[in-house]
C-alpha cells in the first residue's frame, strides 16, 4: 500500500474554517494536520498543532514564529505544506529554506494596503511584494481566489505562467443546507454579516438603514459579526448612534438560521476582498444580494444575475437598492434563482477535487 500523502494546512485564527475541506481530504486517503492559533473541537481525525501569529508585523513575534514552523516542520512528515493566510503565505517559505518539501500558498487577499493606491500605504505594498519575492522560489505552486491579486504577482514577478492557479474559496458544503429561505415573512429583513472594519461599508449600512426609515419602509437591518476596529470612523458608539435603524447582533454561531430568517443580504464593502465566502453562504440559501464591484466580489456577484451592484461608499444607491428588492418580488425571485444555481460552482466537492487534483500532480 501506497504511503499516505501528508499534507498540512496552515492558517490563523479562523484555521477552523478548513475542516470540510480536511473531511474531503480524509476521505481521498490524505492524512492531515491543521496548524492554527486558536483551539476548536476538531474532529479526532484530524491532527491540531496549535502556534502563535500576530496579525499586525511584529518584527520579534514573526522571528519566534518562523522558528515556532521549523520545529513544528522538524517534529513531523508532512508531505506538502498549505497556506491559507496573508502572513503564513511569506512566513512559512521563509522558515523553511533548506527543508524538502513542497509549499503551496494560497492567497486569501491582499488587505488594507492595496486599498488605496496612495504614498501612505506604499511603503507597506512594497514590504508585502518584498517578501513575496524572496520567497518566490521556495513556492512550487500558488492559487489564486481573484483574477485581480493574480494579475499583481504576475505584474511584480511573483509567480511564473506555470507555477499557479484559479481555486475559488475553501468549498461551501452544500450537502448541509437542508432548505433555502423562505423569504416570507411579515417584516422584509436584511442581513450584514461581517467583520465590523470601515472598509467593509458598515457605515454606508449603517446610513442606508437610516435613510430607508426616513423615507417610511418599514425594513428590518441586521448586522452581525465582531467589532474589530475602534476608530473615529468607526467604533461602539456610532453603532449605538445608529441601534434605532440596526440591529447589532455581534459575533454568532447560527448564521445560516439568521439567514434563512432574511429576504436580501447585503455587503457594501470597498475593502480589497480575497473571496468574499459570505456571499455564497448566503446564496446557498437562496438570498438575493446587494454588493459592491470589488476584487474578491466581482468573481461572485454579477449585477441582475445573483446581486444588485451598487457603487462603493454610496449609502443612498444602497438604500435605493434594498428598496427596489422591498418592492419587486419578482426580481428578488430571479437573483435567488440564480444565486442558488451560481453557488453550485463553489459547492465543496468542486473545489476539493481543485485540490486534491492539484496536491496529487505536485507529488
Amino acid at each position: 500500500m501506497s504511503k499516505r500523502i501528508h499534507i498540512c494546512l496552515v492558517g490563523g485564527e479562523d484555521a477552523h474554517k478548513r475542516i470540510d475541506l480536511s473531511k474531503k481530504l480524509l476521505h481521498d486517503n490524505f492524512k492531515v494536520t491543521i496548524l492554527g492559533t486558536k483551539d476548536y473541537n476538531y474532529p479526532e481525525d484530524i491532527n491540531f498543532i496549535k502556534y502563535s501569529l500576530k496579525r499586525s508585523l511584529n518584527v520579534v513575534s514573526d522571528i519566534k514564529t518562523v522558528f515556532e514552523y521549523r520545529k513544528i516542520v522538524r517534529e513531523n512528515d508532512f508531505d506538502i505544506i498549505q497556506t491559507f493566510d496573508t502572513k503564513p503565505a511569506f512566513l512559512v517559505p521563509l522558515s523553511l529554506f533548506g527543508k524538502k518539501v513542497i509549499i503551496v500558498r494560497t492567497i486569501t487577499g491582499l488587505g488594507k494596503v492595496f486599498i488605496n493606491q496612495n504614498l501612505k500605504s506604499l511603503p507597506g505594498r512594497m514590504l508585502y511584494v518584498l517578501l513575496h519575492f524572496i520567497v518566490r522560489n521556495k513556492v512550487q505552486h500558488t492559487t489564486f481566489q481573484n483574477i485581480e491579486d493574480r494579475d499583481i504577482f504576475l505584474k511584480n514577478r511573483l509567480i511564473t505562467a506555470s507555477n499557479h492557479s484559479m481555486i475559488y474559496g475553501s468549498g461551501i458544503p452544500l450537502g448541509d443546507i437542508k432548505d433555502i429561505a423562505p423569504r416570507n415573512g411579515k417584516i422584509f429583513t436584511v442581513i450584514c454579516v461581517s467583520r465590523l472594519i470601515y472598509e467593509k461599508g458598515i457605515v454606508n449600512y449603517l446610513e442606508a438603514a437610516k435613510i430607508c426609515s426616513e423615507m417610511g419602509y418599514k425594513i428590518r437591518f441586521m448586522l452581525v459579526g465582531p467589532l474589530e476596529e475602534d476608530t473615529t470612523r468607526l467604533n461602539e458608539n456610532i453603532l449605538d448612534q445608529y441601534s434605532a435603524y440596526v440591529e447589532w447582533l455581534g459575533e454568532r454561531k447560527d448564521i445560516t438560521d439568521l439567514l434563512k430568517k432574511s429576504h436580501v443580504f447585503a455587503l457594501p464593502t470597498f475593502y480589497r476582498e480575497g473571496f468574499a465566502r459570505v456571499l455564497l453562504e448566503a446564496s446557498a440559501v437562496g438570498l438575493p444580494l446587494v454588493t459592491t464591484d470589488v476584487p474578491g466580489v466581482r468573481d461572485i456577484a454579477r449585477h441582475m444575475k445573483e446581486a444588485l451592484i451598487v457603487p462603493i461608499q454610496d449609502s443612498q444607491a444602497l438604500a435605493n437598492a434594498i428598496i427596489r428588492l422591498f418592492k419587486d418580488k419578482v426580481l428578488c425571485n430571479t437573483l435567488s434563482k440564480n444565486a442558488l444555481s451560481n453557488v453550485e460552482l463553489y459547492s465543496l466537492s468542486v473545489i476539493s477535487k481543485n485540490y486534491i487534483n492539484l496536491y496529487r500532480n505536485l507529488i
